[in-house]
């Protein structure tokens, strides 16, 4: 979960973007920017969080408090599979972060861009698909009802 000073840091960098998806990739590399300094509070937090079985819950949380800072206003399973995408982008990072070497900021741009464009590239083919799905299903919708019966 993100802190208050976090949240009110975070506010000010997203103020004048418009762009959900811009607003959410600046805050991943502002909260993995700021961990990147200190990569201990990474590993205490995790550590500490694996013991309580709570790390799972915890990136949820600051996936959560990310959403809402851009300003997702959605209720229904789009709420829970935004949050779950962002959560696995993080721990992915996060991970990143910890088993790299000479991990460092210009990656952490690229890795992030590349996570995000994934999750586009994912979002467009399954709009792709429900738009085909939903042609096949009015097609044979309006093949029943020209049908005269004999």
């Amino acid at each position: 979960m993100l802190s208050d000073k976090e949240k009110k840091f975070f506010e000010t960098k997203i103020k004048n973007v418009s762009s959900t998806n811009q607003k959410i990739s600046i805050l991943l590399n502002e909260k993995l920017r700021s961990d990147l300094k200190n990569i201990k509070k990474i590993k205490t937090n995790l550590k500490y969080n694996i013991k309580k079985c709570d790390n799972i819950l915890y990136l949820y949380n600051v996936a959560d408090d990310m959403w809402f800072l851009a300003g997702d206003k959605s209720t229904d399973y789009n709420f829970y599979t935004k949050r779950i995408i962002l959560s696995s982008i993080l721990s992915k990072l996060y991970i990143k972060i910890l088993t790299t070497k000479s991990y460092n900021d210009d990656l952490l741009s690229q890795d992030v861009n590349i996570e995000i464009s994934k999750v586009g590239k994912f979002n467009k083919l399954k709009s792709d698909l429900l738009s085909l799905l939903n042609n096949i299903k009015n097609f044979t919708n309006k093949d029943r009802k020209s049908k005269r019966g004999y």
